[in-house]
């Protein structure tokens, strides 16, 4: 029978039951007993006995038809950790411990057992909860990766996740500065430490992890040029914050050489030091990636400006090239994008210079059939 015992949570008894899981790791449930502590501990004596004899009875039964999946989803997640970033392994971590684990776990489906329409139904319950299709697309993909995983070893026959019915992922449409916000959002900012990683955004579309991975020893001042190698991101995991300094990107393309553009320089200069981190708070300290992105809200709100994520600066980059006419090949090559297909889903349509040209050329047809 699984060990057990009782402890009390904000005045009330809690049964606490320990058990080693179908791949061998020790796990804990807790269930509480709605009891009172005083005068009540023989009655939830009682109750956690009744837990564990019934407990015991449907892991032997579970055991007896393969690994319960949401075992399964566990073990998966601790495989993947050694060969994801660690940024993707926390998102991971939110979606397989938060959400997947707890709903399979109370339905007490096997791996084996696990259906099409078991994951089909999670699904509709995740959107009846409010998630976002986006959202629910992560789940799938954590999912589907799993059981891929699974059926590779010989665990199941099949992929349950692939004929499962998944949401329509929602268009995106990024949210933009023009050209005269940029301008007035740099003006009011001259002279803060929010100026040059904003800047830095702005101006060579930088992601919020490549702006602070920046280091002077990445800038060639006299040739002009900015080469972009190092990220720094931060993950929050099981209530622990931490920032990871990145050495290799995630993308070839990711790595990538900028000119600095001539009027960019004197902000550059004035900050300039032999060696370090190019963006530092006002005390001399590297910023976390949470808190510029707090300080730039905070800023925005402070200064009347539309709100705009940190990330919407790369965004905003781009919005302006495309406006000013350039090509999407030339704007994906600038953010860094693996393929072009990424540049043009997320923007051909700001691409106005495109439909100027059919509207001269559907012009151009009309004028020809209206001549006698």
């Amino acid at each position: 029978m699984v060990a057990g015992h009782l402890r009390v949570q904000n005045g009330y008894w809690q049964m606490i039951l320990s058990y080693k899981d179908s791949t061998g790791k020790r796990r804990t449930k807790s269930v509480t007993t709605h009891l009172k502590e005083k005068g009540n501990k023989r009655r939830a004596e009682e109750m956690l006995l009744d837990l564990r004899r019934a407990f015991t009875k449907e892991r032997q039964h579970a055991l007896q038809h393969g690994p319960m999946f949401s075992d399964f989803m566990r073990d998966w997640l601790a495989q993947i950790c050694p060969t994801v970033a660690p940024t993707t392994f926390a998102s991971y971590c939110r979606v397989v411990e938060q959400s997947i684990v707890p709903y399979f776990e109370e339905r007490e489906i096997t791996l084996q057992a696990l259906t099409t329409g078991d994951i089909t139904n999670y699904y509709d319950w995740l959107l009846h909860k409010g998630l976002s299709p986006t959202s629910v697309l992560r789940h799938h993909a954590n999912i589907h990766t799993a059981l891929e995983k699974a059926a590779a070893l010989g665990l199941i026959e099949a992929n349950p996740a692939r004929q499962a019915s998944k949401p329509r992922r929602a268009d995106f449409l990024p949210q933009t500065y023009s050209a005269e916000e940029a301008s007035q959002l740099l003006t009011l900012l001259h002279g803060q430490t929010l100026e040059l990683p904003v800047a830095l955004a702005l101006v060579f579309g930088l992601r919020r992890s490549e702006v602070l991975g920046l280091r002077w020893e990445a800038l060639d001042l006299e040739r002009k040029l900015l080469y972009v190698r190092c990220a720094v991101t931060q993950t929050s995991l099981h209530g622990k914050s931490k920032v990871h300094n990145r050495e290799v990107l995630k993308r070839k393309a990711s790595y990538r050489t900028l000119p600095i553009p001539e009027n960019m320089l004197p902000l550059l200069r004035q900050y300039q030091r032999e060696s370090g981190w190019l963006c530092l708070d006002e005390s001399g300290v590297p910023f976390r990636p949470n808190q510029l992105s707090r300080r730039f809200q905070s800023f925005l709100q402070k200064n009347n400006l539309r709100k705009i994520r940190f990330h919407d600066l790369r965004h905003s980059c781009a919005g302006i090239l495309i406006s000013s006419g350039v090509p999407l090949l030339e704007v994906q090559q600038w953010l860094g994008h693996s393929t072009y297909q990424t540049t043009a889903d997320l923007y051909v349509h700001l691409d106005f210079s495109t439909k100027l040209k059919s509207s001269e050329t559907i012009n151009t047809i009309l004028e020809k059939e209206q001549k006698p």
